[in-house]
């Protein structure tokens, strides 16, 4: 087999039936062979071929045989480079970039390096999913590759979902100016559109008004779905007597209202508690022909009704919910579990769980915490816990949030010594706390006033939740920094402050405490108001008066020396 070639190979693969050859040329002259030509895209692509474990070879004489193909794994990893995955995308490693810091440029290079090929329209698909799962920068550094090729041009779509992807990483100064260097044909009715999205969601009307006008003027105006943005924007700003003059608008301009702008209108009379207008809107929803109303807009009918204690109205409300829903949409199922909750309906709530469990016999972990988020509310601990027993019989991953559901039943119920069995349980079941989790154990320990504990919680919790930007509940520091004041411990203060400053949770309150601490144990520190500048903390009356104390302190000390 010493003959064989790389060209030898090539060759083998062009007289295959099917396109695929085996090299059984041996590990060794393979791993040389791989070693010399990896960068070789067509070589590369022959193996990935070659990944068959029954691959058909043919030599020429058109007798084809299977055999196997471990002469080339072996090779592979001689030589330590991966063999090639035939369920290896560029999407599927775009999208284990977890890290916003990672780039998507350098997966997509070493892509291309390997000898692979990119297609605009697979990248342009890669784009919209990105940003569909909150992936903004990275499905950004995409489209802007995409961008920098001679070969590929933005469409004015792919130019509108830049311009929105722009305002979501760098604000919307840069979309402006992103918008402001666009050529004059591609500011249509898309990129307007996303303007004028990017300034809704920053919350800034006298801008979205500018642009909704030229919007108007240049004709782009010419269905409900720049309308609804401008009610989003009423909504949002509270300036909810404007939305009906947006609904006026729209039908002077012969534009129809559609199933969101229904649902915006109605949200905003819920807002307001506005009962009586929110029954006109549905009246005309009902008699109006030309909209699709879905469940969603019931569901905002019932949420009203239930703060307006009026049950009959809710229920009937639920009912047109279960009429309308899809039966394949889980969020209804769980919608509706929460709802008959907060009317204390428990009977009605198991019925829809069983109904959800018949629908999809594979529950999320999502519905198992809707369904004990209901139960909690309804302070049902017996059948709380029958659910997350099934939930445990069931579950393929053990998500932390489901018995953090449980452990915080527990406290709240100040039965802290089965939140400590059910946290030996859960690390026994191989569950990793997660910041909550610490949290909620804090708060039992707080309200058993074991502080050691509690505090020792808390530093977990942080350990956990800092690389997340979690912050602790101010109850939960309050009630630790009174007791360390209370017993004047200026190590523990000194301790858990740092823990504090670490999480960038730091005040002129906090600082107050620190210094009680310290008068309370008769010590100074002379660099307080130092530290106090460099955390960029601005001290409060309390704090001056404080610091005066202190440094009083200091003097007396040191002329008792």
């Amino acid at each position: 087999m010493a003959a064989v070639t790389l060209s030898t190979l090539f060759k083998w693969s062009n007289q295959s039936c099917n396109g695929v050859i085996l090299a059984k040329a041996g590990a060794g002259f393979s791993a040389r062979l791989i070693s010399e030509h990896h960068n070789n895209g067509v070589f590369r692509e022959l193996f990935l071929q070659c990944n068959n474990p029954r691959a058909q070879i043919s030599r020429g004489n058109g007798n084809p045989r299977v055999c196997k193909i471990e002469a080339v794994k072996e090779a592979y990893r001689k030589v330590k480079m991966p063999l090639l995955d035939p369920g290896d995308s560029l999407y599927k490693r775009l999208s284990r970039l977890g890290d916003p810091n990672l780039s998507a440029v350098a997966v997509l290079q070493q892509w291309i390096d390997e000898g692979r090929k990119v297609k605009k329209w697979d990248l342009q698909g890669y784009v919209r999913q990105l940003r569909k799962y909150r992936r903004y920068k990275h499905a950004l550094e995409v489209s802007e590759w995409i961008a920098s090729r001679r070969n590929y041009q933005l469409s004015p779509a792919d130019a509108a979902i830049r311009l929105d992807l722009i305002a979501k990483v760098h604000g919307i100064e840069s979309a402006e100016k992103y918008f402001e260097g666009l050529p004059d044909a591609a500011k249509n009715r898309l990129t307007y559109g996303a303007l004028l999205n990017a300034y809704v969601k920053a919350n800034l009307a006298e801008k979205a008004e500018a642009i909704m006008e030229k919007v108007k003027i240049s004709g782009y105006a010419t269905t409900a779905l720049n309308y609804n943005a401008m009610m989003n924007l009423y909504m949002q700003t509270h300036q909810f007597e404007k939305v009906p003059l947006v609904v006026q608008e729209m039908r002077r301009n012969g534009i129809s209202p559609d199933a969101f702008s229904y649902n915006i209108w109605i949200t905003t009379c819920a807002a307001m508690s506005d009962v009586d207008s929110i029954e006109k809107v549905m009246d005309e929803v009902k008699h109006d022909n030309s909209v699709n109303t879905d469940w969603t807009i019931y569901s905002t009918v019932a949420n009203m009704y239930i703060k307006a204690d009026l049950v009959d109205k809710a229920e009937s409300a639920l009912n047109e919910v279960k009429n309308k829903m899809p039966k394949g949409e889980r969020s209804a199922y769980e919608y509706l579990i929460s709802q008959y909750a907060s009317l204390d309906n428990k009977e009605e709530m198991y019925t829809i769980w069983e109904s959800l469990k018949t629908t999809f016999p594979k529950l999320l972990n999502r519905s198992y915490i809707f369904m004990l988020s209901s139960l909690v509310k309804l302070g049902d601990l017996e059948g709380a816990e029958a659910i997350f027993k099934e939930w445990e019989s069931v579950c393929a991953t053990y998500d932390i949030r489901v018995p953090n559901m449980i452990l915080g039943f527990y406290v709240r119920e100040r039965l802290l010594e089965k939140a400590e069995l059910l946290f030996e349980h859960i690390l026994e079941r191989g569950g990793k706390p997660n910041f909550n989790t610490w949290e909620i154990l804090a708060e039992g320990y707080i309200e058993n006033e074991n502080f050691e504990k509690a505090i020792t919680a808390m530093k977990n919790s942080a350990l956990v939740g800092k690389s997340l930007k979690w912050q602790p509940k101010p109850e939960n520091v309050h009630a630790i920094l009174t007791h360390i004041e209370k017993h004047g411990d200026v190590e523990s203060a000194d301790d858990f402050f740092k823990m504090l400053r670490d999480l960038n949770h730091v005040n002129a309150e906090i600082y107050n405490f620190l210094l009680r601490t310290y008068i309370k144990a008769g010590k100074s520190d002379h660099k307080m108001l130092e530290r106090i500048k460099n955390a960029m903390v601005t001290p409060n009356e309390e704090t001056q008066m404080l610091l005066k104390r202190s440094a009083s302190l200091k003097e007396n000390s040191l002329g008792s020396v």
